[in-house]
């Protein structure tokens, strides 16, 4: 039979800059608690001064902030601000690891050449 098998087509810049794009926004939907408990921890005692912060500690750790924001706010508020991380992982990320191989076959065209030729 001819043709072609599907490691003979290389994919095309769309199909690299959307599976980037989708790649990055599966990766989010995994790690994004982490991300808000990360932040909650990192804003904890912003408004007060040094002394009243350390009196008014809410969170406590990474587990300990996931746990206490699902106690208070119920497991949804894991996932608050969740529409924008996507837009931002499908906007920069594709860009940034779909269009790579493109961008880097156009900057290291003429390269190739002379690093072949040196002994």
């Amino acid at each position: 039979m001819v043709g072609f098998k599907a490691t003979d087509v290389p994919p095309t810049a769309t199909v690299k800059f959307l599976g980037a794009g989708t790649a990055a926004c599966i990766a989010d939907l995994i790690t994004f608690p982490l991300d808000t408990a990360k932040v909650r921890l990192q804003i904890q005692g912003e408004r007060q001064g040094p002394m009243q912060a350390a009196a008014s500690v809410k969170y406590r750790g990474v587990l300990g902030t996931i746990l206490t924001m699902v106690r208070t706010e119920g497991p949804r508020s894991l996932y608050n601000g969740l529409v924008a991380g996507l837009q931002r992982q499908m906007s920069f990320a594709s860009v940034r690891i779909g269009l790579y191989d493109s961008v880097k076959q156009f900057y290291t065209k003429g390269s190739e050449r002379e690093c072949g030729a040196r002994p």
